[in-house]
């Protein structure tokens, strides 16, 4: 017969730090994810049995009532001689699962269908062996899936051809990817991360007019798609519309605050609008990402600088830039500015005649990015060679659906900072986290839950979102263990959550600074930064290896697989306050092929008026995971907080912020 290879369903995540008073690891003190047991067909004296898990294209469930109809095939004739015609439907009930039992041997058709989905046929086989068939059988949209007013993602033939279209761009066969993705149109039209490829296609094949085209289609589509919006921003910069560069560019960074070849185009678009004080400032945010290893930011910082007459740092910039790139093409024409810098005058002023070219992209996709720099002072003028290209255009792949891991990101440190003394900030954060336990025995809040199931390729599969009564239960439990609990609309179901996969105690990762917890995990001070503009020092935690403190534990099966965790905290330097913290595993799963679990998560400050009281709560959570082959990106947001035990009644906006959006600086 014909199979489905089908993973483990995840269903709930749940941190409930309690320890248990046990020999065995403490499970109860972690974050779990739940894998409910996979139905197991049981064997039938009165005959073979077939079992049909209906899907849902996230893995979860099809609870929408599918009609399973099982038919003859071939079927062997009975005793009598008489053949036998078998037909029956039966109706999928919350649990997506069908079964039909008391089957004689033979070869039977098995047809899905829904209203709004694509039938679905199997074939399944009934014999003296192989007398229990189970498989599942995946529901797909006949157009976009709408669910909570979102459209869903493209049907999985576009998908499969999606797929195949990118990983064609990435080996650069542009002629085999134009064949898949015009397939993909066919298929999804509208869909924007089908549009958002065809106009990276035309960017690789240097027709930046009709990429912006369909680049514009992908923003239209999706406003929030930030791989579109940076490519469409680049577009823009390549017909030399650069005012409308800038401003989708801006747009993008908002989303994507640490995309320095943003940063470094929106410089580029300023300068040519002679806005010199906003390509500086783009200039240095391109730099201090340290990725751009062109030497291009650099070398915009100092005509920046010298267009700012800002004389004394555009030489020192054009100097680190020699040091940089001592055999880079622009060395020449960069001492030949730095000794018209050091002339008579003094007076140069720097002007950027082409900052992007138009024309095609080089073999192996190459964007070609030309800018001729003109020095002029008094009368006479001179010009310094391009800047570097930069790399080609970057796609949305396995390793851009996730931030970094927390040891692979780039961070910047302040160096004037004083010295960072572990020992106390340990101790601070842990009194600050004691505060927080001790104050807040019961709190309400606005819970809203942004979900999106991707490809393995970083693909929008499907998008949902949720609203709950958010409450959560902070108690103390035996000499030194904690319990929290956490509720959403008075349940802890995994059936109410998206694609029944339940993301419980994601903000209580503060715990591991808690003076109980504090023990289990090696913790190194980094530095010092800042987090919104607040001044921080970074600290490094990893879970010992000897430690049976799991914040994270998978349940698949009946079986608890826990998960080592590492990250950072950026911890206010005046209030000892958690501001953000990031974590990641340590090392994979394989059992359950669990190969990422990354959260992100920020506190902020809710003020209590009527009793005084201030407090650090969870502003935000968001959760990237890749298990079993598939993709999950969830973001948490929390408001409207409420203190049963400080106020009953009073009702409060979010958590203060000092920037709009979430940035690292």
């Amino acid at each position: 017969m014909k199979k489905h290879t089908r993973g483990p369903r995840l269903s709930l995540i749940a941190a409930v730090l309690a320890l248990a008073c046990a020999a065995i690891p403490t499970l109860s003190s972690a974050q779990k994810v739940y894998f409910p047991p996979q139905p197991m067909p049981t064997k039938s004296d009165a005959g073979g049995q077939i079992s049909v898990q209906v899907m849902e294209v996230t893995g979860g469930p099809f609870s929408g009532g599918a009609k399973v109809e099982l038919r003859t095939g071939t079927l062997t004739a009975t005793q009598n001689s008489t053949a036998v015609i078998y037909n029956q439907t039966l109706t999928g009930d919350q649990s997506g699962l069908v079964q039909f039992q008391g089957l004689l041997e033979g070869d039977y058709i098995v047809e899905v269908k829904a209203q709004g989905y694509r039938t679905v046929l199997e074939d399944a086989s009934i014999s003296g062996g192989h007398r229990n068939i189970a498989f599942g059988v995946m529901m797909i949209p006949d157009g976009p899936l709408a669910k909570n007013g979102h459209a869903g993602g493209p049907p999985a033939k576009a998908l499969k051809e999606m797929e195949k279209g990118l990983q064609a761009m990435q080996v650069d066969k542009l002629n085999e990817a134009e064949q898949h993705l015009k397939k993909a149109q066919d298929l999804a039209p509208k869909s924007p991360d089908v549009n958002y490829l065809v106009g990276v296609l035309y960017m690789r094949r240097g027709k930046s007019a009709e990429a912006r085209e369909y680049l514009q289609k992908a923003v239209d589509a999706a406003p929030n798609h930030t791989a579109a919006l940076l490519a469409l921003g680049e577009a823009e910069m390549k017909q030399r519309d650069y005012a409308k560069a800038a401003e989708t560019l801006e747009r993008g960074l908002q989303l994507q605050p640490t995309a320095w070849r943003a940063h470094y185009l929106a410089g580029v678009a300023s300068y040519q609008m002679r806005d010199y004080d906003k390509a500086l400032e783009e200039a240095k945010a391109a730099l201090a990402s340290g990725q751009d290893k062109t030497g291009g930011s650099l070398l915009l910082v100092g005509q920046a600088q010298a267009a700012l007459h800002q004389r004394d740092a555009a030489l020192a910039t054009f100097d680190q830039y020699l040091k940089d790139q001592p055999k880079g093409p622009q060395v020449a024409a960069v001492r030949a500015a730095v000794e018209k810098l050091n002339g008579p005058s003094g007076q140069v002023r720097v002007e950027l005649a082409s900052a992007v070219s138009p024309g095609g992209a080089g073999k192996g996709g190459s964007s070609s990015d030309v800018a001729t720099l003109r020095m002029s002072g008094d009368d006479d003028a001179m010009e310094i060679a391009e800047l570097p290209d930069l790399p080609a255009l970057p796609l949305t792949t396995e390793t851009k659906w996730a931030p970094l891991d927390v040891d692979e990101e780039t961070l910047v440190f302040d160096s004037s900072a004083d010295a960072c003394s572990l020992d106390s900030v340990t101790a601070k954060v842990g009194g600050r986290v004691e505060e927080l336990v001790k104050n807040v025995d019961r709190f309400t809040a606005t819970e809203d839950m942004d979900h999106t199931a991707l490809s393995p390729l970083g693909l929008q599969v499907s998008h949902e979102t949720r609203q709950f009564n958010y409450l959560v239960e902070i108690r103390k439990s035996g000499a030194q263990d904690l319990d929290v609990q956490e509720y959403r609309d008075g349940s802890v179901s995994v059936q109410q959550f998206p694609a029944h996969l339940g993301t419980v105690g994601l903000p209580t990762l503060v715990l591991v600074f808690h003076p109980y917890y504090q023990p289990k995990y090696d913790f190194k001070c980094e530095g010092g930064s800042s987090w919104n503009g607040r001044k921080t020092w970074v600290v490094h935690f990893q879970q010992k290896a000897d430690s049976h403190s799991e914040m994270l534990v998978y349940h698949v099966n009946g079986r608890f697989f826990p998960v080592g965790m590492k990250g950072r905290a950026w911890i206010d330097t005046e209030t000892s306050q958690i501001l953000a913290m990031e974590s990641d595993m340590i090392k994979p799963i394989p059992e359950i092929r669990l190969m990422r679990d990354h959260q992100l998560i920020e506190y902020g400050p809710v003020a209590f008026t009527n009793a005084g009281t201030n407090l650090w709560l969870p502003k935000s959570a968001d959760w990237y995971c890749s298990i079993s082959g598939r993709r999950y990106h969830r973001r948490h947001s929390f408001s409207n907080f409420l203190l049963f035990s400080i106020d009953d009644s009073q009702k409060i906006g979010k958590p203060k912020e000092t920037n709009d959006e979430l940035q690292k600086n």
